[in-house]
């Protein structure tokens, strides 16, 4: 059924059409534009609309995308068949296809802009507005051209009547400068000659390309010169071609003279004149940079994550069978001590196998799922350690400069970070300055203390104000344009060769230093080089204590005490080297292949430790089996292991939990007090790494939560 407002009886010379298959939108939108005083048709479907296009013109078309039946973009198709019609422009409003695809879609059926529902009232109410005026101001020019083919029988009225076409002309473009004022857009008319010159530009050009209307009008070449050259050919081609089309869509960038750059989504529609001649372009330009950086980093973030997500579960995968690879060689090697060659293989194996567990480290680290072990690190050490490796890797023909702090300077702070991490942050840069300088050069290293008093942001990190080292690495290569600098942290993109590169290192270095809290930055010039600076983390403590990790201290320190452990794992094999390599400590084993079976076993006989995966397909994971454990054996000691460090911090109390009105702890406060205190293993891990988490995990310093505060007392 179709609604038709009233007009009032001097302004019903434009008239609006408005469908959607909802009466709600349909009476919500009247609502909105009913005080522009134009003649408002309401249409619930596209066949209806259609119909209401055969009787009479309009001046805008405001048309749902989504309808039963035929949608809007068939609709929209039918409508720009029709000569009569295809001039008329089309507003598309959807509160459901809101993708890019549905979005070029809209525009490529003929649409001068694509909204999206709930829609603001006074942002539609405005854009209708100005299509309104534009409606308006074409009548009026057709009917001054029709007061001039009469002025020889009726002179003097149709001076009379231009003098009052002329009042009326400046009362509606007093009107639209005011509206046009208001939004971020330039409306302009065109001359239809090659080239497509301006001939008028509303006064919002400065605010949105950066430079007067006049400058265009004046020098029919200035908008021409300051396209992209990567876009100046498909634009002009464009253009050329609406003649035929009678509009046209197209966006670009443009240079202005402040060497800026900025992305331009224009429409233009061609108008006619009597006899249906095309007779100027009228248009507008919007400024839609902003919307454009703002889609770059969500796909650049989007597509961060889901190579994360992919990277990270391959290598929690590959953990896992390098788990038992390695758990398996580590059995099988004192066992072959009477073969020497034998031996020898297997030693190499498990080289290799250790080999491939820092890679999937590395991996972890890149999609920021690897659990980092920060320490206290003298970057000025760090760096000192690593020059014999770093000239071995530069070759002679680059020198390295290691550039220390001045003696008179403050001591350089140290650093909170995963020293293997930064060692390999540090080693890609070296690789890659190398790379870029092919012909020589020299590498300037550099470390020093850095005070932010206010909070830093860049390339996708944000850090607090405080204090960080900074670690610089400068080369004198080639450098990166703009459009590689911009693109140079982004996974698997690389300027390198095939077979040169994997375009991993910069994602990995960035991954490692925004997980550890700290800030990267990088200025690059071609043929002037590169510098790299990574901001990391203070160290609360002032002091690096180095800690032994040598695997010949022997076990025996940390050998079992016949305690009890329960090993659950899902994976039978990692469980199965599990197992083994508790029980060759000296514990009592037992083992089960999932929560439900851990907790029957704790309920049936003592545990001392709980030893359990954390990823664990169906029912409950590790941490939750921990929970659990605790609420019925608060004796009970924890201990995690993990693929991936993905949500490898304890859980804090439950929800509501706090204390009592005697001051009680509640029980799911200290149980995830417990639980904070617990260690996580990463796989794959050594014999030696076990043991000595076992007996921190059965002796730790602080002493547990007292049974009756577990159990609420």
């Amino acid at each position: 059924m179709t609604t038709d407002s009233h007009p009032q009886p001097d302004k019903a010379d434009v008239a609006i059409l408005i469908v959607d298959d909802d009466p709600r939108n349909l009476f919500a939108v009247r609502e909105t534009l009913e005080d522009l005083g134009a003649q408002l048709v309401l249409a619930r479907s596209g066949e209806e609309a259609l119909k209401h296009l055969l009787r009479q013109d309009f001046a805008l078309i405001l048309l749902d995308v989504h309808m039963p039946g035929m949608d809007g973009y068939e609709t929209a198709g039918l409508i720009r068949l029709r000569e009569k019609s295809r001039h008329i422009p089309i507003i598309f409003l959807t509160a459901i296809n809101k993708d890019e695809t549905h979005i070029f879609r809209g525009y490529a059926t003929g649409a001068v802009d694509y909204m999206f529902k709930p829609v603001d009232p006074q942002i539609l109410k405005c854009k209708v507005s100005v299509f309104v005026d534009l409606y308006r101001k074409t009548e009026e020019v057709k009917r001054e051209v029709e007061a001039k083919q009469r002025l020889l029988d009726e002179n003097e009225r149709v001076r009379r009547e231009m003098r009052q076409a002329e009042q009326a002309l400046r009362r509606s473009e007093e009107r639209q400068a005011l509206i046009l004022g208001q939004l971020p857009i330039v409306l302009y008319t065109a001359d239809l000659t090659p080239g497509i010159p301006f001939r008028y530009l509303s006064d919002t050009t400065r605010t949105v390309l950066g430079c007067p209307a006049a400058r265009f009008i004046e020098d029919p070449n200035f908008w021409e010169s300051g396209l992209h050259p990567d876009d100046r050919n498909r634009v002009l081609r464009q253009l050329a071609s609406i003649h035929d089309a009678g509009l046209t869509t197209v966006e670009y960038r443009w240079r202005g003279p402040d060497g800026g750059e900025r992305h331009l989504l224009d429409q233009a529609v061609v108008v006619r004149d009597e006899d249906g001649r095309p007779a100027e372009l009228f248009g507008t330009i919007m400024d839609v940079t902003e919307t454009r950086q703002a889609q770059q980093q969500l796909a650049h973030a989007q597509k961060m994550e889901m190579v994360g997500q992919l990277t990270g579960g391959i290598a929690h995968d590959f953990n896992n069978m390098l788990m038992v690879v390695i758990g398996s060689l580590e059995r099988l090697v004192p066992g072959l001590a009477d073969d020497p060659k034998a031996a020898r293989r297997a030693e190499m194996a498990l080289q290799a196998a250790l080999r491939c567990s820092d890679m999937t480290r590395r991996l972890l680290t890149f999609a920021r799922r690897q659990q980092l072990h920060p320490e206290p690190v003298d970057l000025g050490d760090l760096v000192a350690g690593m020059g014999e490796l770093m000239e071995r890797t530069l070759g002679g023909g680059v020198a390295i400069a290691i550039e220390a702090p001045p003696a008179d300077a403050e001591p350089l702070w140290i650093a909170s970070v995963d020293r293997s991490q930064a060692e390999s942050a540090l080693l890609n840069l070296v690789i890659n300055a190398r790379d870029a300088m092919p012909g020589g050069g020299t590498l300037r290293i550099g470390t020093a203390n850095t005070r932010f008093t206010e909070p830093q942001t860049g390339n996708g990190m944000s850090v607090p104000a405080g204090d960080y080292i900074l670690l610089s690495v400068a080369d004198s290569g080639c450098g990166m344009p703009a459009h590689v600098l911009e693109r140079a942290f982004e996974p698997f993109f690389t300027t390198k060769e095939t077979g040169k590169g994997t375009g991993l290192g910069l994602a990995m270095i960035h991954g490692f230093v925004k997980q550890s809290g700290g800030l990267i930055g990088i200025d690059s010039e071609p043929g002037r080089g590169t510098v790299f600076r990574l901001y990391l983390p203070r160290a609360a403590v002032d002091s690096a204590h180095g800690v032994s990790t040598d695997e010949d201290d022997g076990h025996e320190a940390f050998a079992g005490r016949g305690e009890t452990v329960l090993v659950v794992d899902d994976d039978a094999d990692v469980r199965s080297v599990a197992v083994q390599a508790v029980a060759a400590l000296g514990y009592r084993v037992l083992e089960a292949d999932g929560a439900e079976a851990a907790l029957t076993l704790l309920d049936r006989q003592p545990v001392d430790l709980l030893f359990t995966d954390i990823v664990m397909p169906g029912g409950l994971n590790g941490r939750e089996l921990a929970l659990e454990g605790l609420r019925r054996h608060p004796s009970l000691r924890v201990l995690f292991a993990s693929g991936y460090a993905n949500g490898t911090s304890a859980p804090g109390p439950e929800a509501g939990a706090s204390t009592d009105a005697g001051g009680t702890a509640d029980p799911g406060a200290v149980l995830g007090a417990v639980l904070s205190r617990a260690e996580t293993l990463s796989k794959p891990y050594r014999d030696g790494d076990l043991a000595r988490a076992l007996r921190r995990a059965l002796d730790p310093q602080a002493p547990l939560a007292p049974a009756e505060a577990v159990r609420g007392g």
